[in-house]
Protein backbone atom coordinates (compact mmCIF):
# COMPACT_ATOMS: atom_id res chain seq x y z
CA UNK A 1 0.00 0.00 0.00
CA UNK A 2 2.71 2.47 1.01
CA UNK A 3 4.76 1.31 -1.98
CA UNK A 4 1.94 2.34 -4.33
CA UNK A 5 1.65 5.68 -2.52
CA UNK A 6 5.38 6.30 -2.80
CA UNK A 7 5.21 5.49 -6.52
CA UNK A 8 2.39 8.01 -7.00
CA UNK A 9 4.40 10.65 -5.13
CA UNK A 10 7.45 9.91 -7.26
CA UNK A 11 5.36 10.35 -10.41
CA UNK A 12 4.08 13.72 -9.20
CA UNK A 13 7.58 14.80 -8.21
CA UNK A 14 8.70 14.10 -11.80
CA UNK A 15 6.29 16.74 -13.17
CA UNK A 16 8.23 19.46 -15.01
CA UNK A 17 7.10 22.38 -12.85
CA UNK A 18 9.09 24.98 -14.80
CA UNK A 19 7.63 23.81 -18.11
CA UNK A 20 4.00 23.35 -17.02
CA UNK A 21 1.30 25.96 -17.67
CA UNK A 22 0.11 28.03 -14.71
CA UNK A 23 -3.44 26.67 -15.02
CA UNK A 24 -2.15 23.10 -14.84
CA UNK A 25 0.03 23.94 -11.84
CA UNK A 26 -2.92 25.50 -10.02
CA UNK A 27 -5.05 22.39 -10.52
CA UNK A 28 -2.21 20.13 -9.34
CA UNK A 29 -1.29 22.28 -6.36
CA UNK A 30 -4.86 22.47 -5.04
CA UNK A 31 -5.47 18.77 -5.69
CA UNK A 32 -2.25 17.76 -3.95
CA UNK A 33 -2.98 19.98 -0.96
CA UNK A 34 -6.43 18.43 -0.55
CA UNK A 35 -5.03 14.91 -0.98
CA UNK A 36 -2.32 15.67 1.58
CA UNK A 37 -5.02 16.85 3.99
CA UNK A 38 -6.91 13.60 3.56
CA UNK A 39 -3.72 11.64 4.20
CA UNK A 40 -3.09 13.65 7.36
CA UNK A 41 -6.61 12.77 8.49
CA UNK A 42 -5.94 9.07 7.95
CA UNK A 43 -2.64 9.31 9.82
CA UNK A 44 -4.36 11.14 12.69
CA UNK A 45 -7.01 8.41 12.93
CA UNK A 46 -4.27 5.78 13.10
CA UNK A 47 -2.37 7.81 15.69
CA UNK A 48 -5.52 8.02 17.82
CA UNK A 49 -5.91 4.23 17.68
CA UNK A 50 -2.25 3.72 18.62
CA UNK A 51 -2.55 6.14 21.54
CA UNK A 52 -5.73 4.41 22.74
CA UNK A 53 -4.07 0.98 22.74
CA UNK A 54 -0.63 2.07 23.98
CA UNK A 55 -0.99 5.46 25.64
CA UNK A 56 2.32 5.26 27.47
CA UNK A 57 5.01 7.00 25.46
CA UNK A 58 2.90 7.58 22.33
CA UNK A 59 3.79 11.27 22.17
CA UNK A 60 7.51 10.58 22.52
CA UNK A 61 7.37 7.89 19.85
CA UNK A 62 5.58 10.25 17.45
CA UNK A 63 8.11 13.00 18.21
CA UNK A 64 11.08 10.75 17.49
CA UNK A 65 9.49 9.12 14.44
CA UNK A 66 8.87 12.47 12.71
CA UNK A 67 11.68 14.53 14.23
CA UNK A 68 9.26 17.17 15.55
CA UNK A 69 9.17 19.02 18.85
CA UNK A 70 7.60 17.49 21.94
CA UNK A 71 5.02 20.28 21.93
CA UNK A 72 3.98 19.53 18.34
CA UNK A 73 3.77 15.80 19.13
CA UNK A 74 1.61 16.50 22.18
CA UNK A 75 -0.77 18.63 20.11
CA UNK A 76 -1.07 15.86 17.52
CA UNK A 77 -1.80 13.24 20.19
CA UNK A 78 -4.44 15.36 21.95
CA UNK A 79 -6.13 16.12 18.63
CA UNK A 80 -6.12 12.45 17.58
CA UNK A 81 -7.52 11.43 20.99
CA UNK A 82 -10.28 14.03 20.77
CA UNK A 83 -11.26 13.03 17.23
CA UNK A 84 -11.81 9.45 18.41
CA UNK A 85 -14.81 10.90 20.27
CA UNK A 86 -15.94 12.64 17.06
CA UNK A 87 -15.84 9.81 14.49
CA UNK A 88 -18.01 11.60 11.92
CA UNK A 89 -15.76 14.66 12.14
CA UNK A 90 -12.71 12.43 11.70
CA UNK A 91 -14.34 10.85 8.63
CA UNK A 92 -15.00 14.35 7.26
CA UNK A 93 -11.25 14.94 7.22
CA UNK A 94 -10.61 11.65 5.43
CA UNK A 95 -13.19 12.44 2.74
CA UNK A 96 -11.87 15.98 2.29
CA UNK A 97 -14.86 17.91 3.70
CA UNK A 98 -12.75 19.39 6.51
CA UNK A 99 -9.05 19.99 6.96
CA UNK A 100 -7.36 18.38 9.94
CA UNK A 101 -6.88 21.83 11.48
CA UNK A 102 -10.59 22.60 11.11
CA UNK A 103 -11.49 19.30 12.73
CA UNK A 104 -8.94 19.84 15.50
CA UNK A 105 -10.56 23.17 16.34
CA UNK A 106 -13.73 21.24 17.30
CA UNK A 107 -11.89 18.98 19.77
CA UNK A 108 -12.25 21.39 22.77
CA UNK A 109 -15.97 20.48 22.76
CA UNK A 110 -15.08 16.96 23.90
CA UNK A 111 -15.67 16.67 27.63
CA UNK A 112 -17.37 20.06 27.76
CA UNK A 113 -20.70 19.05 26.20
CA UNK A 114 -22.92 16.06 26.97
CA UNK A 115 -21.43 13.01 25.23
CA UNK A 116 -24.66 11.87 23.53
CA UNK A 117 -25.60 15.39 22.48
CA UNK A 118 -22.10 15.97 21.09
CA UNK A 119 -22.21 12.71 19.13
CA UNK A 120 -25.61 13.55 17.63
CA UNK A 121 -24.58 17.12 16.73
CA UNK A 122 -21.61 16.08 14.56
CA UNK A 123 -23.36 16.71 11.20
CA UNK A 124 -24.17 20.29 12.29
CA UNK A 125 -20.63 20.77 13.60
CA UNK A 126 -19.16 19.57 10.28
CA UNK A 127 -21.41 21.92 8.31
CA UNK A 128 -20.56 24.87 10.55
CA UNK A 129 -16.83 24.16 10.56
CA UNK A 130 -16.67 23.79 6.77
CA UNK A 131 -17.95 27.37 6.42
CA UNK A 132 -15.43 28.88 8.86
CA UNK A 133 -11.71 29.48 9.15
CA UNK A 134 -9.80 27.71 11.92
CA UNK A 135 -9.81 30.89 14.04
CA UNK A 136 -13.51 31.33 13.34
CA UNK A 137 -14.19 27.76 14.48
CA UNK A 138 -12.29 28.46 17.68
CA UNK A 139 -14.51 31.46 18.47
CA UNK A 140 -17.64 29.47 17.56
CA UNK A 141 -16.59 26.61 19.82
CA UNK A 142 -16.09 29.00 22.75
CA UNK A 143 -19.63 30.32 22.20
CA UNK A 144 -21.00 26.77 22.15
CA UNK A 145 -19.18 25.97 25.40
CA UNK A 146 -20.45 29.17 27.02
CA UNK A 147 -23.99 28.34 25.89
CA UNK A 148 -23.97 24.74 27.06
CA UNK A 149 -21.37 24.56 29.84
CA UNK A 150 -20.53 27.83 31.53
CA UNK A 151 -18.51 26.13 34.33
CA UNK A 152 -16.29 24.58 31.65
CA UNK A 153 -15.71 28.03 30.15
CA UNK A 154 -14.78 29.37 33.58
CA UNK A 155 -12.25 26.57 34.02
CA UNK A 156 -10.81 27.38 30.58
CA UNK A 157 -10.45 31.05 31.54
CA UNK A 158 -8.75 30.15 34.82
CA UNK A 159 -6.28 27.98 32.91
CA UNK A 160 -5.71 30.80 30.43
CA UNK A 161 -4.97 33.20 33.28
CA UNK A 162 -2.40 30.78 34.66
CA UNK A 163 -0.68 30.75 31.26
CA UNK A 164 -0.48 34.54 30.93
CA UNK A 165 2.94 36.14 30.51
CA UNK A 166 4.76 39.03 28.89
CA UNK A 167 8.42 38.75 27.95
CA UNK A 168 10.67 41.26 26.24
CA UNK A 169 14.33 41.95 25.58
CA UNK A 170 16.29 44.80 24.04
CA UNK A 171 18.31 43.68 21.03
CA UNK A 172 21.60 45.11 19.77
CA UNK A 173 19.78 46.52 16.73
CA UNK A 174 17.73 49.02 18.76
CA UNK A 175 14.53 46.94 18.65
CA UNK A 176 12.72 45.72 21.77
CA UNK A 177 11.24 42.32 20.95
CA UNK A 178 8.81 40.29 22.98
CA UNK A 179 5.86 37.97 23.11
CA UNK A 180 2.85 37.70 25.36
CA UNK A 181 -0.23 35.66 26.14
CA UNK A 182 -3.38 36.98 27.81
CA UNK A 183 -6.61 35.33 28.81
CA UNK A 184 -9.45 36.40 26.51
CA UNK A 185 -11.32 38.44 29.11
CA UNK A 186 -8.08 40.19 30.14
CA UNK A 187 -7.34 41.00 26.50
CA UNK A 188 -10.78 42.54 25.95
CA UNK A 189 -9.97 45.97 27.47
CA UNK A 190 -6.55 45.88 25.79
CA UNK A 191 -8.08 45.37 22.34
CA UNK A 192 -10.91 47.81 23.10
CA UNK A 193 -8.33 50.57 23.57
CA UNK A 194 -5.73 49.39 21.05
CA UNK A 195 -7.80 48.74 17.94
CA UNK A 196 -9.45 52.19 17.64
CA UNK A 197 -6.03 53.82 18.09
CA UNK A 198 -4.60 51.53 15.40
CA UNK A 199 -6.94 52.78 12.68
CA UNK A 200 -5.39 54.37 9.60
CA UNK A 201 -4.93 58.09 10.16
CA UNK A 202 -5.73 58.91 6.52
CA UNK A 203 -5.41 57.69 2.96
CA UNK A 204 -1.73 58.61 2.95
CA UNK A 205 -0.91 56.60 6.09
CA UNK A 206 1.89 54.25 4.91
CA UNK A 207 2.01 52.07 8.03
CA UNK A 208 1.11 48.39 8.06
CA UNK A 209 -1.55 47.10 10.46
CA UNK A 210 1.20 45.71 12.70
CA UNK A 211 3.03 49.02 12.73
CA UNK A 212 -0.17 50.89 13.58
CA UNK A 213 -0.81 48.56 16.52
CA UNK A 214 2.77 49.02 17.71
CA UNK A 215 2.35 52.81 17.55
CA UNK A 216 -0.97 52.54 19.39
CA UNK A 217 0.65 50.49 22.15
CA UNK A 218 3.35 53.13 22.56
CA UNK A 219 0.67 55.84 22.69
CA UNK A 220 -1.24 54.06 25.44
CA UNK A 221 1.83 53.70 27.63
CA UNK A 222 2.95 57.22 26.81
CA UNK A 223 -0.42 58.45 28.03
CA UNK A 224 -0.08 56.36 31.17
CA UNK A 225 3.36 57.85 31.85
CA UNK A 226 1.95 61.33 31.30
CA UNK A 227 -1.38 61.15 33.13
CA UNK A 228 -1.73 58.01 35.28
CA UNK A 229 -1.01 57.88 38.99
CA UNK A 230 1.79 55.35 38.70
CA UNK A 231 3.58 53.79 41.68
CA UNK A 232 6.78 55.47 42.76
CA UNK A 233 10.06 54.01 41.55
CA UNK A 234 13.30 54.85 43.30
CA UNK A 235 11.51 57.29 45.57
CA UNK A 236 9.89 59.34 42.80
CA UNK A 237 6.95 59.17 40.44
CA UNK A 238 7.66 56.88 37.49
CA UNK A 239 8.80 58.96 34.53
CA UNK A 240 10.67 58.61 31.25
CA UNK A 241 14.18 59.99 31.67
CA UNK A 242 16.97 60.75 29.21
CA UNK A 243 20.48 61.94 30.01
CA UNK A 244 21.60 64.59 27.51
CA UNK A 245 25.07 66.15 27.51
CA UNK A 246 25.58 69.86 27.04
CA UNK A 247 27.57 69.12 23.88
CA UNK A 248 24.64 67.10 22.48
CA UNK A 249 22.18 69.86 23.33
CA UNK A 250 24.43 72.37 21.57
CA UNK A 251 24.60 70.17 18.49
CA UNK A 252 28.36 69.80 18.67
CA UNK A 253 29.95 67.25 16.35
CA UNK A 254 31.13 64.11 18.11
CA UNK A 255 28.92 64.64 21.15
CA UNK A 256 27.77 61.47 22.87
CA UNK A 257 24.15 60.46 22.20
CA UNK A 258 21.21 61.06 24.50
CA UNK A 259 20.63 57.90 26.54
CA UNK A 260 17.51 56.38 28.10
CA UNK A 261 17.50 54.34 31.29
CA UNK A 262 15.97 51.20 29.73
CA UNK A 263 16.75 51.25 26.03
CA UNK A 264 20.00 53.17 25.59
CA UNK A 265 20.83 55.72 22.85
CA UNK A 266 18.10 57.64 21.06
CA UNK A 267 17.99 59.73 17.87
CA UNK A 268 17.93 63.51 17.88
CA UNK A 269 14.53 63.84 16.17
CA UNK A 270 12.83 61.66 18.75
CA UNK A 271 14.53 63.39 21.65
CA UNK A 272 13.57 66.79 20.28
CA UNK A 273 9.97 65.58 20.25
CA UNK A 274 10.36 64.68 23.95
CA UNK A 275 11.98 68.02 24.76
CA UNK A 276 9.02 69.95 23.35
CA UNK A 277 6.81 68.75 26.18
CA UNK A 278 9.04 67.76 29.06
CA UNK A 279 10.19 68.74 32.51
CA UNK A 280 13.86 69.62 32.24
CA UNK A 281 16.57 69.56 34.90
CA UNK A 282 20.14 70.77 34.46
CA UNK A 283 22.85 68.84 36.37
CA UNK A 284 26.38 70.23 36.30
CA UNK A 285 29.24 67.76 36.90
CA UNK A 286 32.90 68.54 37.44
CA UNK A 287 35.80 66.73 35.78
CA UNK A 288 35.70 64.02 38.48
CA UNK A 289 31.96 63.39 38.00
CA UNK A 290 30.90 65.16 41.20
CA UNK A 291 27.57 67.01 41.08
CA UNK A 292 28.27 70.74 41.26
CA UNK A 293 24.72 72.03 40.82
CA UNK A 294 21.20 70.89 40.12
CA UNK A 295 18.45 73.20 38.87
CA UNK A 296 15.13 73.00 37.09
CA UNK A 297 14.64 74.71 33.75
CA UNK A 298 11.61 76.86 34.44
CA UNK A 299 10.28 77.30 30.89
CA UNK A 300 7.81 74.44 31.19
CA UNK A 301 4.31 74.08 29.79
CA UNK A 302 1.89 74.82 32.61
CA UNK A 303 -1.26 72.85 33.37
CA UNK A 304 -3.36 75.86 32.36
CA UNK A 305 -1.55 76.16 29.03
CA UNK A 306 -1.99 72.45 28.35
CA UNK A 307 -5.73 72.76 29.00
CA UNK A 308 -6.01 75.82 26.79
CA UNK A 309 -4.15 74.21 23.88
CA UNK A 310 -6.29 71.07 24.23
CA UNK A 311 -9.51 73.09 24.22
CA UNK A 312 -8.40 75.05 21.15
CA UNK A 313 -6.94 72.25 19.00
CA UNK A 314 -9.10 69.35 20.26
CA UNK A 315 -6.93 66.83 18.41
CA UNK A 316 -3.57 66.37 16.73
CA UNK A 317 -3.39 69.27 14.25
CA UNK A 318 -1.68 67.23 11.50
CA UNK A 319 -4.17 67.14 8.63
CA UNK A 320 -6.16 63.91 8.60
CA UNK A 321 -5.21 62.86 12.14
CA UNK A 322 -7.85 62.48 14.85
CA UNK A 323 -5.79 61.62 17.94
CA UNK A 324 -7.45 63.22 21.00
CA UNK A 325 -5.52 65.46 23.43
CA UNK A 326 -4.82 62.60 25.87
CA UNK A 327 -2.65 60.96 23.19
CA UNK A 328 -0.86 64.12 22.06
CA UNK A 329 2.24 66.08 23.02
CA UNK A 330 2.21 69.86 23.27
CA UNK A 331 4.64 70.91 20.55
CA UNK A 332 6.63 74.13 20.16
CA UNK A 333 6.23 75.34 16.57
CA UNK A 334 9.46 77.29 16.96
CA UNK A 335 11.75 75.07 19.00
CA UNK A 336 12.98 76.16 22.40
CA UNK A 337 16.57 75.95 21.19
CA UNK A 338 15.71 78.43 18.40
CA UNK A 339 14.24 80.92 20.85
CA UNK A 340 10.66 79.70 20.61
CA UNK A 341 8.59 80.88 23.59
CA UNK A 342 6.27 78.71 25.65
CA UNK A 343 3.20 80.75 24.73
CA UNK A 344 -0.16 79.67 23.36
CA UNK A 345 0.48 81.01 19.86
CA UNK A 346 3.64 78.86 19.62
CA UNK A 347 2.08 75.65 20.99
CA UNK A 348 0.01 72.99 19.19
CA UNK A 349 -1.12 69.44 19.80
CA UNK A 350 0.71 66.72 17.84
CA UNK A 351 0.41 62.98 18.37
CA UNK A 352 3.74 61.31 19.00
CA UNK A 353 4.02 59.89 15.46
CA UNK A 354 3.44 63.25 13.78
CA UNK A 355 5.57 64.97 16.42
CA UNK A 356 8.57 62.84 15.51
CA UNK A 357 7.87 63.28 11.79
CA UNK A 358 7.95 67.07 12.33
CA UNK A 359 11.37 66.91 13.94
CA UNK A 360 12.57 64.68 11.11
CA UNK A 361 11.67 67.51 8.73
CA UNK A 362 8.93 65.55 6.96
CA UNK A 363 5.97 67.53 8.37
CA UNK A 364 5.76 71.29 7.77
CA UNK A 365 3.53 74.16 8.83
CA UNK A 366 1.50 73.81 5.64
CA UNK A 367 0.62 70.24 6.71
CA UNK A 368 -1.04 71.47 9.92
CA UNK A 369 -4.64 72.49 10.45
CA UNK A 370 -4.09 75.72 12.45
CA UNK A 371 -6.67 78.28 11.22
CA UNK A 372 -6.13 80.39 14.36
CA UNK A 373 -2.51 81.13 13.33
CA UNK A 374 -2.99 84.65 11.91
CA UNK A 375 0.55 85.97 11.54
CA UNK A 376 3.88 84.64 10.21
CA UNK A 377 6.06 83.04 12.83
CA UNK A 378 9.09 84.99 13.95
CA UNK A 379 11.73 83.72 13.45
CA UNK A 380 10.54 82.12 10.16
CA UNK A 381 9.29 78.55 10.41
CA UNK A 382 11.85 75.84 9.79
CA UNK A 383 11.15 72.09 9.97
Amino acid sequence: MLTDLDAAVDALAAVDVAGAEVGQLRVLAVGLEKAAGRLRGIASAMLGEIEDREPEGAAWWWRDALGISGEAAGIAIRRARGLRSLPAVSDAVVDGTLSLDQAGALVPLVGKLDEVELHDSQPALIEGAAARTVDGIGQWVRHLIALNSEPALELEQEEARRRRFLEYRTGPDGVVRGRFALAAEEAEPVLTVLEPLAKRSGDDDPRTAGQRRADALVEVFGGAARWAELPHAGGQRAQISYVISAAWAAGQAGAGPATAAWTGPQTRARLEAELCDARLSRVLLDADGQVVSLESVNDQISTAQRRAVSARDRRCVARGCSRPPAFCDVHHLIARKDGGPTTLDNLVLLCRRHHVVWHQGRLLLRDLDVPWLRKPLDPPMVA
